[in-house]
C-alpha cells in the first residue's frame, strides 16, 4: 500500500484532536454538572444524614427491646425482682422494718423514723412467710422520733 499523502495524515489528527476534545469537554459538563449541582448534592447528603440518624435509632431500639425482654423474663421467673419492685413503686415494706425519711433540701428538719407496728396474734397465725411485704405507713404529722 502506498503510503498516506501528508493531506490525509494532518485531515486524520485534526479529526482525532476534534473527538478527543469534544470528549473532554463533554466530560467536564458532566463533570460540573454532577459536582456543583447543589440541589443533588444536598439531597444525596441529607438522605444519607437520614439513612445514619435511623440505622442510630433502630440500634438504639432494639437494644431498648432486649433489656424489656430480660425484664419480662425476670418479671415471670425472679420473685425477688418482684419484691424490689412492689418496694421501690409501691411503697411496701417487710416485718419491723425501720424507715428513716431523710429530708429533701431543708437541713433544719430533723430526721424522721417510723416503726411498722407488729401484726396481731391472730392475724400472724398460719402466715410464717417473713417476707411478706406490708404497706408503708406514714408517721402521723407533727409526732417526730429521734434516734436515741
Amino acid at each position: 500500500m502506498p503510503p498516506a499523502s501528508p493531506k490525509k495524515r494532518a485531515k486524520a489528527g485534526l479529526t482525532t484532536k476534534l473527538v478527543t476534545l469534544a470528549a473532554v469537554a463533554f466530560g467536564l459538563v458532566l463533570a460540573v454538572l454532577l459536582f456543583f449541582s447543589h440541589r443533588e448534592l444536598y439531597q444525596i447528603y441529607r438522605l444519607k444524614q437520614e439513612k445514619s440518624n435511623l440505622d442510630a435509632e433502630n440500634h438504639r431500639l432494639s437494644e431498648e427491646n432486649l433489656r424489656l425482654a430480660r425484664t419480662i423474663d425476670r418479671l415471670h421467673n425472679d420473685p425477688e425482682m418482684i419484691q424490689d419492685l412492689i418496694r421501690r413503686e409501691l411503697n411496701f415494706v417487710k416485718k419491723n422494718e425501720v424507715i428513716i425519711q431523710l429530708p429533701k433540701s431543708d437541713t433544719n428538719q430533723p430526721v424522721q423514723a417510723t416503726l411498722v407496728p407488729e401484726r396481731s396474734a391472730s392475724k400472724a397465725q398460719g402466715k410464717g412467710n417473713q417476707n411478706r411485704l406490708e404497706p408503708r405507713r406514714r408517721p402521723p404529722t407533727g409526732l417526730r422520733k429521734t434516734p436515741p
